[in-house]
Protein backbone atom coordinates (compact mmCIF):
# COMPACT_ATOMS: atom_id res chain seq x y z
CA UNK A 1 0.00 0.00 0.00
CA UNK A 2 2.86 2.31 0.86
CA UNK A 3 4.50 1.70 -2.53
CA UNK A 4 1.22 2.27 -4.35
CA UNK A 5 0.84 5.65 -2.64
CA UNK A 6 4.39 6.70 -3.57
CA UNK A 7 3.82 5.66 -7.18
CA UNK A 8 0.60 7.72 -7.34
CA UNK A 9 2.37 10.81 -6.03
CA UNK A 10 5.17 10.35 -8.58
CA UNK A 11 2.70 10.04 -11.47
CA UNK A 12 0.89 13.21 -10.37
CA UNK A 13 4.14 15.17 -10.08
CA UNK A 14 5.59 13.93 -13.37
CA UNK A 15 3.83 16.51 -15.63
CA UNK A 16 4.90 19.32 -13.30
CA UNK A 17 8.51 18.19 -13.38
CA UNK A 18 8.39 17.87 -17.16
CA UNK A 19 7.04 21.41 -17.48
CA UNK A 20 10.03 22.71 -15.52
CA UNK A 21 12.65 21.24 -17.88
CA UNK A 22 14.60 23.74 -20.08
CA UNK A 23 13.03 22.29 -23.23
CA UNK A 24 9.52 22.75 -21.87
CA UNK A 25 10.26 26.28 -20.69
CA UNK A 26 11.65 27.22 -24.12
CA UNK A 27 8.57 25.79 -25.84
CA UNK A 28 6.25 27.76 -23.52
CA UNK A 29 8.18 30.98 -24.12
CA UNK A 30 8.07 30.48 -27.88
CA UNK A 31 4.33 29.91 -27.74
CA UNK A 32 3.89 33.09 -25.68
CA UNK A 33 5.86 35.10 -28.23
CA UNK A 34 3.70 33.90 -31.11
CA UNK A 35 0.41 34.74 -29.41
CA UNK A 36 -1.26 37.86 -30.84
CA UNK A 37 -1.23 40.70 -28.26
CA UNK A 38 -4.56 42.35 -27.51
CA UNK A 39 -5.41 45.48 -29.55
CA UNK A 40 -4.13 48.77 -28.17
CA UNK A 41 -7.09 50.71 -26.77
CA UNK A 42 -7.44 54.36 -27.81
CA UNK A 43 -10.03 56.59 -26.14
CA UNK A 44 -10.90 60.17 -27.12
CA UNK A 45 -14.13 62.14 -27.10
CA UNK A 46 -16.21 61.89 -30.26
CA UNK A 47 -19.92 62.72 -30.27
CA UNK A 48 -20.42 61.65 -33.86
CA UNK A 49 -22.21 64.21 -36.05
CA UNK A 50 -21.93 66.88 -33.34
CA UNK A 51 -18.13 66.70 -33.56
CA UNK A 52 -17.81 66.52 -37.33
CA UNK A 53 -15.80 69.76 -37.21
CA UNK A 54 -13.00 67.64 -35.72
CA UNK A 55 -12.97 65.28 -38.72
CA UNK A 56 -9.38 66.19 -39.60
CA UNK A 57 -8.13 65.32 -36.11
CA UNK A 58 -10.04 62.03 -36.06
CA UNK A 59 -8.69 61.04 -39.48
CA UNK A 60 -5.13 62.04 -38.53
CA UNK A 61 -5.26 59.89 -35.39
CA UNK A 62 -6.50 56.89 -37.38
CA UNK A 63 -3.75 57.37 -39.97
CA UNK A 64 -1.18 57.50 -37.15
CA UNK A 65 -2.51 54.23 -35.75
CA UNK A 66 -2.65 52.55 -39.17
CA UNK A 67 0.88 53.67 -40.06
CA UNK A 68 2.24 52.03 -36.91
CA UNK A 69 0.59 48.60 -37.21
CA UNK A 70 3.92 46.92 -38.12
CA UNK A 71 5.58 48.20 -34.92
CA UNK A 72 2.68 48.20 -32.46
CA UNK A 73 0.02 45.85 -33.82
CA UNK A 74 -3.75 46.19 -33.90
CA UNK A 75 -5.80 48.85 -32.13
CA UNK A 76 -9.38 49.60 -31.17
CA UNK A 77 -10.95 53.04 -30.76
CA UNK A 78 -13.52 53.50 -28.00
CA UNK A 79 -15.03 56.99 -28.39
CA UNK A 80 -16.43 58.92 -25.45
CA UNK A 81 -19.81 60.35 -26.43
CA UNK A 82 -19.58 63.55 -24.41
CA UNK A 83 -17.55 66.76 -24.60
CA UNK A 84 -16.55 67.45 -20.99
CA UNK A 85 -15.19 70.78 -19.84
CA UNK A 86 -11.43 71.23 -20.14
CA UNK A 87 -10.99 70.64 -16.39
CA UNK A 88 -13.00 67.43 -16.59
CA UNK A 89 -10.99 66.28 -19.62
CA UNK A 90 -7.77 66.88 -17.68
CA UNK A 91 -9.02 64.71 -14.83
CA UNK A 92 -10.22 61.94 -17.16
CA UNK A 93 -7.00 61.76 -19.15
CA UNK A 94 -4.96 61.69 -15.94
CA UNK A 95 -6.96 58.66 -14.84
CA UNK A 96 -6.79 57.17 -18.34
CA UNK A 97 -9.92 55.01 -18.00
CA UNK A 98 -12.39 57.02 -20.10
CA UNK A 99 -9.99 59.22 -22.11
CA UNK A 100 -6.35 58.52 -22.90
CA UNK A 101 -5.77 60.80 -25.91
CA UNK A 102 -6.64 64.50 -26.30
CA UNK A 103 -5.50 67.55 -28.25
CA UNK A 104 -4.78 70.88 -26.57
CA UNK A 105 -2.46 73.87 -26.58
CA UNK A 106 0.57 73.91 -24.25
CA UNK A 107 0.01 75.58 -20.91
CA UNK A 108 -3.71 74.81 -20.82
CA UNK A 109 -5.26 72.68 -18.08
CA UNK A 110 -5.25 69.58 -20.32
CA UNK A 111 -1.58 70.03 -21.21
CA UNK A 112 -0.78 70.40 -17.51
CA UNK A 113 -2.48 67.11 -16.64
CA UNK A 114 -0.54 63.88 -16.08
CA UNK A 115 0.17 63.42 -19.79
CA UNK A 116 2.91 62.70 -22.30
CA UNK A 117 2.99 65.41 -24.97
CA UNK A 118 4.00 64.95 -28.61
CA UNK A 119 5.22 68.49 -29.42
CA UNK A 120 4.23 68.65 -33.10
CA UNK A 121 1.54 71.20 -34.01
CA UNK A 122 -1.02 69.06 -35.81
CA UNK A 123 -2.74 72.19 -37.18
CA UNK A 124 0.43 74.03 -38.27
CA UNK A 125 -0.61 77.18 -36.38
CA UNK A 126 -4.00 77.39 -38.07
CA UNK A 127 -6.08 77.27 -34.89
CA UNK A 128 -4.56 80.57 -33.73
CA UNK A 129 -6.11 82.40 -36.69
CA UNK A 130 -9.62 83.32 -35.57
CA UNK A 131 -12.46 84.46 -37.82
CA UNK A 132 -15.83 85.67 -36.56
CA UNK A 133 -19.15 83.99 -37.19
CA UNK A 134 -21.67 86.80 -36.92
CA UNK A 135 -25.26 87.91 -37.11
CA UNK A 136 -24.99 90.79 -39.64
CA UNK A 137 -27.98 92.47 -37.99
CA UNK A 138 -25.87 93.52 -35.01
CA UNK A 139 -22.25 93.44 -36.17
CA UNK A 140 -20.61 96.90 -36.09
CA UNK A 141 -18.76 98.57 -38.96
CA UNK A 142 -15.40 96.79 -39.12
CA UNK A 143 -13.72 99.94 -40.52
CA UNK A 144 -14.41 101.67 -37.20
CA UNK A 145 -12.99 98.87 -35.04
CA UNK A 146 -9.83 100.04 -33.32
CA UNK A 147 -9.75 97.44 -30.54
CA UNK A 148 -11.31 94.07 -29.84
CA UNK A 149 -12.71 95.54 -26.64
CA UNK A 150 -15.26 97.23 -28.92
CA UNK A 151 -16.65 93.78 -29.82
CA UNK A 152 -18.82 91.60 -27.62
CA UNK A 153 -17.26 88.16 -28.06
CA UNK A 154 -18.58 84.73 -27.03
CA UNK A 155 -16.93 81.39 -26.33
CA UNK A 156 -17.96 77.98 -25.06
CA UNK A 157 -18.06 77.45 -21.31
CA UNK A 158 -14.54 77.14 -19.90
CA UNK A 159 -12.86 76.95 -23.31
CA UNK A 160 -9.13 77.46 -22.86
CA UNK A 161 -9.36 80.50 -25.15
CA UNK A 162 -11.43 82.35 -22.55
CA UNK A 163 -8.30 82.94 -20.47
CA UNK A 164 -6.52 84.38 -23.49
CA UNK A 165 -9.25 86.96 -24.01
CA UNK A 166 -9.36 87.79 -20.30
CA UNK A 167 -5.57 88.22 -20.32
CA UNK A 168 -6.13 90.94 -22.94
CA UNK A 169 -8.90 92.62 -20.92
CA UNK A 170 -11.68 91.12 -23.04
CA UNK A 171 -14.40 89.24 -21.19
CA UNK A 172 -16.35 86.87 -23.46
CA UNK A 173 -19.85 85.69 -22.79
CA UNK A 174 -19.91 81.92 -22.33
CA UNK A 175 -22.45 79.36 -23.50
CA UNK A 176 -22.89 75.97 -21.80
CA UNK A 177 -22.63 74.05 -25.11
CA UNK A 178 -21.30 74.66 -28.61
CA UNK A 179 -24.82 74.48 -29.98
CA UNK A 180 -26.09 77.13 -27.53
CA UNK A 181 -23.67 79.68 -28.97
CA UNK A 182 -25.78 79.94 -32.13
CA UNK A 183 -29.01 80.35 -30.19
CA UNK A 184 -27.40 83.25 -28.34
CA UNK A 185 -26.21 84.80 -31.61
CA UNK A 186 -29.73 84.52 -33.03
CA UNK A 187 -30.95 86.65 -30.11
CA UNK A 188 -28.07 89.14 -30.65
CA UNK A 189 -26.62 88.50 -27.21
CA UNK A 190 -23.10 89.01 -28.60
CA UNK A 191 -21.47 90.13 -31.85
CA UNK A 192 -18.62 87.73 -32.72
CA UNK A 193 -17.99 84.03 -32.27
CA UNK A 194 -14.27 83.66 -33.10
CA UNK A 195 -13.47 80.19 -34.39
CA UNK A 196 -10.24 78.77 -35.73
CA UNK A 197 -9.59 79.03 -39.45
CA UNK A 198 -9.56 75.24 -39.46
CA UNK A 199 -13.24 75.00 -38.46
CA UNK A 200 -15.05 78.27 -39.11
CA UNK A 201 -16.12 77.53 -42.71
CA UNK A 202 -17.25 74.01 -41.86
CA UNK A 203 -19.25 75.32 -38.89
CA UNK A 204 -20.89 78.00 -41.04
CA UNK A 205 -21.93 75.41 -43.63
CA UNK A 206 -23.13 73.04 -40.93
CA UNK A 207 -25.28 75.62 -39.09
CA UNK A 208 -26.48 77.75 -42.03
CA UNK A 209 -29.74 75.87 -42.63
CA UNK A 210 -30.75 76.08 -38.99
CA UNK A 211 -29.62 79.69 -38.60
CA UNK A 212 -30.05 81.39 -42.02
CA UNK A 213 -28.75 84.73 -40.71
CA UNK A 214 -25.32 83.25 -39.95
CA UNK A 215 -22.38 84.78 -41.85
CA UNK A 216 -18.60 84.63 -41.94
CA UNK A 217 -17.29 88.13 -41.18
CA UNK A 218 -15.02 89.15 -44.12
CA UNK A 219 -12.64 91.78 -42.72
CA UNK A 220 -11.45 91.01 -39.17
CA UNK A 221 -8.76 88.53 -38.10
CA UNK A 222 -7.93 87.73 -34.48
CA UNK A 223 -4.62 85.99 -33.87
CA UNK A 224 -2.92 84.41 -30.89
CA UNK A 225 -0.18 81.82 -30.72
CA UNK A 226 -2.11 78.59 -30.20
CA UNK A 227 -0.30 75.41 -31.29
CA UNK A 228 -2.21 72.16 -30.86
CA UNK A 229 -0.40 69.05 -29.66
CA UNK A 230 -1.59 65.52 -29.00
CA UNK A 231 -1.45 64.55 -25.33
CA UNK A 232 -1.53 60.95 -24.08
CA UNK A 233 -2.24 59.74 -20.55
CA UNK A 234 0.90 58.69 -18.69
CA UNK A 235 -0.95 55.47 -17.92
CA UNK A 236 -0.37 54.55 -21.61
CA UNK A 237 3.31 55.19 -22.44
CA UNK A 238 3.26 52.71 -25.34
CA UNK A 239 0.40 54.64 -26.95
CA UNK A 240 2.41 57.85 -26.56
CA UNK A 241 5.36 56.21 -28.27
CA UNK A 242 3.09 54.96 -31.04
CA UNK A 243 1.58 58.40 -31.65
CA UNK A 244 5.00 60.05 -31.89
CA UNK A 245 6.39 57.36 -34.21
CA UNK A 246 3.29 57.49 -36.42
CA UNK A 247 3.10 61.28 -36.65
CA UNK A 248 6.77 61.54 -37.64
CA UNK A 249 6.29 58.77 -40.19
CA UNK A 250 3.38 60.68 -41.77
CA UNK A 251 5.51 63.83 -41.89
CA UNK A 252 8.33 61.99 -43.65
CA UNK A 253 6.17 60.31 -46.28
CA UNK A 254 4.17 63.48 -47.04
CA UNK A 255 0.83 62.08 -45.85
CA UNK A 256 0.58 64.68 -43.06
CA UNK A 257 0.78 67.59 -45.54
CA UNK A 258 -1.62 65.87 -47.96
CA UNK A 259 -4.21 65.33 -45.25
CA UNK A 260 -3.86 68.89 -43.94
CA UNK A 261 -4.40 70.38 -47.41
CA UNK A 262 -7.26 68.01 -48.17
CA UNK A 263 -9.18 69.26 -45.15
CA UNK A 264 -8.14 72.92 -45.04
CA UNK A 265 -6.69 74.34 -48.28
CA UNK A 266 -9.99 75.29 -49.92
CA UNK A 267 -11.38 76.97 -46.79
CA UNK A 268 -8.13 78.85 -46.12
CA UNK A 269 -8.24 80.23 -49.67
CA UNK A 270 -11.81 81.48 -49.12
CA UNK A 271 -10.92 83.27 -45.89
CA UNK A 272 -8.23 85.58 -47.40
CA UNK A 273 -6.46 85.73 -44.04
CA UNK A 274 -3.63 87.98 -45.21
CA UNK A 275 -6.07 90.70 -46.37
CA UNK A 276 -7.89 91.18 -43.05
CA UNK A 277 -7.54 93.78 -40.31
CA UNK A 278 -5.38 92.03 -37.72
CA UNK A 279 -5.85 92.09 -33.95
CA UNK A 280 -3.12 90.17 -32.12
CA UNK A 281 -3.63 88.91 -28.57
CA UNK A 282 -1.02 87.66 -26.13
CA UNK A 283 -1.49 84.26 -24.58
CA UNK A 284 -0.99 83.70 -20.84
CA UNK A 285 -0.10 80.09 -21.62
CA UNK A 286 3.15 81.00 -23.38
CA UNK A 287 6.20 83.15 -22.55
CA UNK A 288 5.42 86.84 -22.94
CA UNK A 289 8.53 87.68 -24.94
CA UNK A 290 8.11 87.62 -28.70
CA UNK A 291 4.33 87.45 -28.81
CA UNK A 292 2.69 89.79 -31.36
CA UNK A 293 6.11 90.96 -32.52
CA UNK A 294 6.97 88.81 -35.52
CA UNK A 295 5.27 88.88 -38.96
CA UNK A 296 2.67 86.16 -39.40
CA UNK A 297 3.13 83.28 -41.80
CA UNK A 298 -0.24 82.25 -43.10
CA UNK A 299 -0.78 78.48 -43.49
CA UNK A 300 -1.75 77.21 -46.91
Amino acid sequence: MKYVLLLSIFLIALPILAAQTPAAQHQAAAQERTETPPPMVVRYYDRGAKDARHAYKFELIKKILEATRPEFGDYTIIPFGEEPSAKRQALLITEGKILNLLWASPGTVIARADVITVPIDILRGLLGYRVCLINPANFPDSDKLQSLSQLQIAQGLNWADVEIYKHNDIHPKQAPTFEALFEMLAFKRYECLPLGADEVMYTWRDQKNKFPFLAVEPDVLIYYDYPIYLHISKQFPELAQRVEVGLKKLQRNGEFDRLFKQHHAADIAQLHLNQRKLFCLKSPYLPEQGQCEKPLTFPQ
